[in-house]
């Protein structure tokens, strides 16, 4: 059974840097929209303190994510002028370029995969 293809990261937003960084955040959510007709969701989520923001993606596929990171790379690597990556969560089975990556550009940071679906459904209609 497969399933979409899911990214959740978590990172610490450096102390007193969450107005400044908000426009980078919004940039990119903005170009995702314009930019990626194959993603499903793409949402950033920060805590009441503004120090940790949660970013989900869902993706039809690995492939959408290798895309996104193609095309977004740069605005990306930017976030960490204002953030400290914390942990990556990845559910559906990555590429082998992706987990390379992942394993690779990691460091200390947590990676968990979550290869296997089981079962579940994804509605992202509004209604």
């Amino acid at each position: 059974m497969t399933g979409p293809f899911v990214i959740k990261a978590t990172s610490r937003i450096n102390e007193g840097q969450a107005d400044a960084y908000r426009p980078l955040a919004q940039e990119i959510c903005r170009r995702v929209e314009e930019q990626e007709p194959r993603i499903l969701a793409f949402n950033i989520w920060v805590s009441e303190e503004e120090d940790v923001e949660v970013v989900l993606q869902v993706h039809p596929d690995a492939e959408s994510l290798e895309y996104h990171l193609q095309i977004l790379g740069d605005l990306v690597r930017q976030t960490f002028e204002y953030t400290e990556f914390v942990s990556l969560e990845v559910y559906g089975p990555p590429s082998d370029r992706l987990r390379r990556m992942f394993d690779e550009e990691s460091g200390a940071v947590s990676v968990t995969y979550y290869p296997t679906h089981w079962g579940g459904l994804t509605r992202l209609g509004t209604g």
